[in-house]
């Protein structure tokens, strides 16, 4: 009898530690289903052009190598789910301080993930973000958000990613952007879209009115700044073919983020306020990382 009462509580551990594995050790990582970023060709005309994009190499296969290499495992999602897209402009050394051994492990990576395929297209399917929010979401430990120009065309609008970073916060598990990645908080409010027409159009006083519900108000946080998007811009390097609708610092301040962004552009920059960690720009991916994964920890300590 003393025996099968010790077997029974040894398996009752044994499938405690495996639930509790299960439930703490997958990430949930969005990504964007475009390809383009929408942008305006003519400030007088209202002209619109369409710029190919996608998501970042470094800010997504950067702290996707850490979490794995911490046994994090991944789980990608987007708003239409099928295949992810490289923006061509991150395939290039130049992003990993022209280490061309750590870009081409970093690209390997990627094309073993199957986000990258052979070329900037990726061939594995991933999921909805609405079947992750309908098969639950309790499994998964924190959430990571890479850039790339293509968060600024679905995810900040998007209004089911907007109820899961609101049961990420609610719970207080770790969320990760980068770059434009934190762009997609502006989705964690009641109307979003108008919130962002009413920024295009100019009108930033109506527009702070529409975020009064954010649940990220008073947030300390940093995404990509004005002066590195202008340098993008006509007048510069001209590398979009136009401006963008609205600035994506500007964006976040408005809604009522205490945003914080390096004058240097290029220069690597991460903030962590309670379970939000942003990061900057590309060059902000290593330290990212290493925050998430801390964060992350903490939380699997506070679980125990």
């Amino acid at each position: 009898m003393k025996f099968l009462t010790v077997l029974s509580l040894f398996v009752s551990l044994l499938l405690s530690q495996l639930a509790n594995a299960g439930t703490v050790k997958k990430i949930l990582v969005v990504l964007s289903s475009e390809d383009h970023i929408t942008v305006l060709k003519s400030k007088e005309t209202g002209e619109l052009t369409s710029h190919p994009t996608g998501f970042f190499l470094s800010e997504l296969m950067v702290p996707l190598m850490a979490l794995k290499k911490a046994g994090y495992e991944p789980v990608y999602a987007s708003p239409k789910g099928g295949y992810a897209t490289m923006d061509k402009v991150s395939d290039s050394a130049f992003w990993f301080a022209g280490n061309e051994e750590k870009y081409n492990a970093t690209r390997k990576a990627c094309e073993q993930e199957g986000l990258c395929g052979t070329g900037v297209s990726g061939t594995k399917k991933i999921k909805t973000l609405e079947s992750v929010l309908s098969s639950g979401l309790n499994s998964y430990a924190g959430i990571l958000v890479p850039g790339g120009h293509a968060p600024m065309e679905d995810l900040w609008r998007d209004k089911t990613l907007g109820k899961i970073l609101t049961a990420f916060h609610q719970t207080s598990r770790p969320t990760a952007l980068i770059c434009h990645g934190p762009i997609a908080l502006l989705s964690a409010m009641s109307n979003p879209e108008k919130f962002g027409a009413l920024l295009a159009d100019g009108k930033q006083v109506e527009a702070s009115k529409h975020a009064k519900d954010w649940i990220y108000t008073g947030y300390k946080m940093t995404i990509f700044s004005t002066k590195e998007e202008q340098h993008e811009e006509p007048g510069q390097d001209n590398l979009l073919g136009g401006w963008v609708k609205f600035y994506p610092d500007e964006a976040l301040d408005i809604a009522g983020g205490k945003v914080l962004v390096r004058a240097q552009k290029w220069q690597g920059n991460v903030i962590r306020d309670r379970e939000l960690i942003t990061g900057q720009n590309p060059f902000s991916d290593e330290s990212l990382a290493k925050e998430f994964i801390s964060a992350l920890n903490e939380q699997k300590n506070d679980n125990k």
